[in-house]
């Protein structure tokens, strides 16, 4: 089990996160979103790990704020969050805006593996395998 204080920033719980491919190991900040199906990457950071989204055939209609986009969806060999490692995880490939304050979002295709409790009275967030 994790269970780590929850520092909000803005309205959102931020987690550091390593992912690792084929090519390299790159750590980056993801919003904990239990809105979003599938976790998103940043396409730069699929390309540095050896990811590559323009060999990806899965495609994901995405309903952005102001239009229709077609992401990539690419497999990710290893992702470690909070002490905890999952294996061949799909992630979209898409830049979340600029003024965003984490780099992609860890969706319910990671979250499902655990029970999250999100105690918003004591400010933690726990996560139990």
């Amino acid at each position: 089990m994790a269970t780590i204080p929850l520092n909000f920033i803005g309205a959102v719980i931020l987690v550091d996160v390593v992912l690792t491919g084929k090519r390299a190991t790159k750590s980056i900040k993801m919003v904990l979103d239990t809105g979003a199906t599938l976790t998103t990457i940043p396409i730069e950071r699929a390309i540095a790990i050896g990811c590559d989204p323009i060999k990806s055939k899965r495609r994901i209609e995405l309903i952005t704020a102001s239009s229709i986009e077609y992401a990539p969806i690419v497999t990710v060999p290893k992702i470690e969050f909070l002490g905890f490692t999952l294996r061949n995880i799909d992630a979209v490939c898409h830049n979340l805006p600029p003024q965003s304050v984490g780099s992609g979002l860890l969706g319910l295709n990671v979250l499902k593996n655990f029970d999250v409790l999100l105690n918003f009275r004591k400010k933690i967030l726990e996560i139990t395998e």
